[in-house]
């Protein structure tokens, strides 16, 4: 009867001694595991304290960027909270986004009268009006403007030029709280005129 066997008993005998004289299998090296999540959250938090962490979006030709700070809770956890966002209008040059106005506002004087100047467009930066009274455009203004606030934002204003069409564009000049409540007002009618960039 014939041998079945594919291997002869001295192919057999070589492959047993590979086998035994085989080395151990080495122990797999530990593997190095970062807890990217806590490091992530320690150099926002370390960049917001320093307030050098903007965070933007982007929507149509706009961009908002918000200046996170770093708050604690009641629990005396640190987390991130978003401040009000500067808004740009983005294109061949970015410049602080401008809010028409529709009908145009008047600014106001000191006892809360409507002056001869009608805001069309503002911004962050500058505004541009058109003059009611028959008068030489005045070069600086200290005007308030009513945002349905406590009391009107002061906003001062230096002529920039006249445009073609008559308009007066002033550059703002803003002490920082006008600023920030010009900032909030903006934003505010912002989310009213672009409700779906708002929401989640």
């Amino acid at each position: 009867m014939q041998d079945s066997s594919l291997l002869t008993p001295l192919e057999m005998e070589f492959i047993q001694q590979l086998t035994e004289s085989a080395p151990t299998p080495a122990e797999p090296e530990p593997v190095l595991q970062v807890d990217a999540a806590r490091q992530t959250a320690e150099l926002l938090a370390s960049c917001a304290a320093k307030e050098q962490l903007t965070i933007e979006a982007h929507i149509d030709n706009q961009r908002l960027t918000f200046k996170p700070h770093l708050v604690t809770d009641a629990h005396n956890t640190p987390h991130l909270e978003l401040g009000v966002p500067q808004i740009f209008e983005e294109g061949s040059f970015n410049r602080a986004w401008r809010l028409p106005l529709d009908p145009p506002q008047p600014l106001l004087r000191r006892d809360g009268q409507p002056s001869s100047l009608e805001i069309h467009e503002l911004s962050l930066s500058g505004l541009l009006v058109a003059q009611t009274a028959k008068a030489s455009p005045p070069e600086r203004f200290s005007l308030g403007l009513d945002i349905e606030d406590i009391e009107p934002v002061i906003l001062q204003g230096s002529l920039v030029r006249i445009t073609d069409e008559g308009m007066l564009a002033y550059e703002l000049a803003l002490d920082e709280d006008s600023s920030e409540r010009l900032q909030a007002h903006l934003y505010q009618q912002h989310r009213k005129l672009y409700p779906e960039a708002h929401s989640l």
